[in-house]
């Protein structure tokens, strides 16, 4: 397993059991890496939120100006989004205004990766660090930070047939960042947050 892997799963159980939940910038419910965890959220009062209608959330919505009350949320899932904003720090103010007391906030942002914007639908405008989330989520009573992988696995993000070679190079990079203790390294491909209001 992942260094990070347990982190996550831990957070995202932890998430699963608040009242309401929302993903931000989730669109339809439970695509891509959230679709492992979808299971955990059966039963749970789980909304998705995007500002883009096509999407199908279930609430649309500008994450500079959430159209949520005053601590009325549980927890927010916010993973592969704040790049994608103009003013990350409004962002995370905003999701910390519609936090319970208590309520938990997971976050997933890239570090050392490369561009990814879609052009017509969303830009690309940052890249985070670990300084950056303690600024970030810094009106939270406790924040927590996890890096995704080494140096290796970050640059190997860089590699154009990279998904053709996926499974070898995993494994390669995950061999490297093992021997060469990489992950000490703030050269990550990604961090992970978990901040509790």
């Amino acid at each position: 397993m992942k260094p990070y892997k347990q982190f996550v799963d831990e957070k995202i159980a932890l998430i699963s059991k608040a009242d309401p939940i929302i993903d931000m910038g989730g669109g339809t419910p439970f695509q891509k890496w959230m679709k492992e965890y979808e299971v955990l959220f059966k039963g749970s009062n789980y909304k998705t939120m995007d500002y883009d209608a096509k999407t199908n959330p279930d609430i649309v919505g500008d994450i500079h100006d959430l159209p949520l009350e005053d601590a009325s949320v549980g927890a927010i899932i916010c993973a592969h989004v704040l790049e994608h904003v103009k003013n990350p720090h409004r962002a995370v103010d905003e999701m910390y205004r519609v936090l319970k007391p208590g309520g938990m906030l997971f976050i997933y942002v890239p570090s050392t990766h490369p561009y990814h914007a879609r052009p017509g639908w969303y830009p690309d405008f940052w890249r985070f660090y670990r300084e950056t989330l303690e600024e970030l989520c810094r009106d939270f009573s406790s924040v927590e930070i996890r890096q995704k992988d080494g140096y290796f696995m970050a640059l190997s993000t860089f590699i154009p047939f990279r998904r053709k070679i996926l499974v070898p190079l995993q494994f390669l990079t995950d061999l490297l960042d093992k021997l060469f203790e990489s992950r000490k390294s703030p050269t990550t491909d990604g961090y992970f947050a978990f901040a509790v209001k």
